[in-house]
């Protein structure tokens, strides 16, 4: 029970230091410096382990940054690699911290704590003080899972797989590093290995518990990071018998790092099995026919189909792009797969009513292809507001609490009127679009009030509302012209 206990102190304790990290400033502009460059996720997803203590949370954040496009299977998977690389430093503590480190830090941690501007550093070293007392409870209570596990006499693939499904049951590699270091004389040199390696194969468990929730890109990244970790493991587990004056600690640290270091090489070669294994959707038109073409009536009909799945997806834009001007977290990038969406959706359906209009004299299809390009506009337009802000953030910035909260209603707003927009170009329910005509007065109304308010907060001296002004009138200008999209559309509806 000693033992069980001291494990669950040494959780606790990584827990308690990866959410005071994540407290600390500076995550975002890390991560921006992560993206785009192979050096850049190497370096910083080392750096951004390092400053959370967290693999398998940072695997999910690439899985995230994966599933809205804003990294490719590669860059995810290596910014994943990198960060457990970064993470397996807080295990090295438990040798560094010796005798009388968990008081020390347990007392620090509560000092700070009781500061309002110290509270995220009093986490990390309450969390500091959790580790190193589980592990010295672990240590004290080791002596009976020594005989369980002297009794078992497993081979070196025993231990392998015994790691793996520690590494699986605990969520963390570390947890299970830590286990080694305390059960000490009990493993032999080449059994630590074992158990080690087969704990860092493990650790990819949290991106197959995501695939198994039903995250379909999850596939993808288990599978090339499970199998990158895999592949380099068993080579390493060949020459367990020769590692074992590495030392756990070392070995963890150093083939977490192996395997980030030599991920370039092969990243190509994994990209192309994920996809045959797990294909990407294409985009392509569901409702466009060549042979409807001789027939207008239902090649408009079907063009109007098509315009509404264009509209779903603007509108998915602007609910993302309220997401995250509403969590301050994310970026254009997000956006990417449905604005090439609307993009590749919206060039089909301009080059099918251009070949439509020559069979044909119906203003219908001119209305048509005009719809098609305002949709576009607003697609445009949705990417806007979300680099306006991402610019903004990139300066160390953000908008005052009460701008913020305005410009969120705002964005709410124009997607309650898009909804309704995109309901009636597909339904070609009229009297739905003159509904949303009849709130353009109200609207303007409404945006006038917002940017009075941003005025008194000028005149009333507010840093961040100065700070931040320039990016919050555009907001309001970006908000304006969808606003006045949507009424185009809404007209244009009205004449089909």
């Amino acid at each position: 029970m000693e033992f069980l206990a001291g494990l669950g102190l040494f959780l606790l304790g990584l827990e308690q230091i990866q959410g005071g990290l994540a407290r600390l400033p500076g995550r975002r502009h890390l991560l921006g410096r992560a993206l785009g460059r192979s050096l850049g996720a190497l370096f910083f997803g080392f750096l951004l382990g390092l400053l959370s203590g967290s693999g398998s949370g940072l695997s999910l954040l690439a899985l995230g940054l994966l599933e809205g496009r804003v990294l490719t299977l590669p860059l995810a998977a290596l910014l994943s690699l990198a960060a457990t690389a970064g993470a397996t430093f807080w295990v090295g503590v438990l040798v560094l911290g010796g005798p009388g480190g968990a008081e020390l830090f347990l007392g620090l941690g509560l000092l700070l704590g009781l500061l309002p501007w110290g509270r995220p550093l009093g986490q990390v070293l309450l969390g500091l003080g959790l580790l190193l007392l589980g592990f010295g409870l672990m240590g004290g209570g080791a002596e009976g899972v020594a005989r369980l596990l002297g009794g078992l006499s497993l081979p070196l693939w025993g231990y392998y797989l015994l790691g793996v499904v520690l590494a699986l049951l605990l969520g963390s590699a570390n947890g299970v590093v830590a286990l080694g270091l305390a059960l000490g004389p009990a493993l032999s040199g080449a059994a630590g290995v074992a158990l080690v390696l087969g704990a860092g194969v493990g650790t990819t468990g949290s991106l197959l518990l995501a695939a198994l929730g039903g995250r379909r890109e999850a596939w993808r990244l288990f599978l090339v990071v499970g199998a990158h970790r895999l592949l380099l493991s068993l080579p390493l587990l060949a020459l367990a018998p020769w590692l074992g004056g590495v030392g756990t600690v070392g070995l963890h640290a150093l083939s977490h790092l192996f395997y980030a270091l030599l991920f370039p090489l092969w990243a190509g070669a994994y990209g192309r099995l994920a996809e045959r294994l797990f294909p990407s959707p294409q985009v392509a038109p569901r409702y466009l026919s060549k042979e409807a073409l001789d027939s207008p009536r239902l090649a408009q009909a079907l063009v109007q189909r098509e315009l509404a799945r264009v509209a779903d997806a603007v509108r998915d834009m602007l609910a993302k792009a309220l997401r995250i001007l509403s969590q301050e977290e994310g970026g254009e990038r997000e956006l990417s797969e449905l604005e090439e969406k609307v993009d590749r959706l919206t060039r089909e359906v301009v080059l099918y009513t251009a070949e439509l209009s020559t069979k044909t004299p119906d203003e219908r299809t001119v209305r048509l292809f005009v719809a098609a390009s305002e949709l576009e506009h607003l697609g445009d337009l949705v990417r806007r507001v979300v680099r306006q802000a991402e610019r903004l953030w990139a300066q160390g910035l953000t908008f005052s609490q009460e701008g913020k909260e305005d410009l969120l209603e705002g964005l709410r707003r124009v997607l309650g009127r898009l909804e309704r927009m995109a309901a009636a170009l597909a339904t070609g329910e009229k009297a739905l679009a003159q509904e949303v005509l009849a709130q353009s007065k109200e609207e303007e109304g409404f945006l006038d009030r917002l940017r009075r308010a941003h005025l008194a907060r000028l005149e009333g001296g507010r840093q961040e509302t100065r700070a931040s002004t320039l990016a919050h009138l555009d907001l309001l200008i970006t908000l304006e012209e969808l606003s006045a999209g949507i009424d185009r559309l809404c007209r244009l509806v009205l004449e089909l």
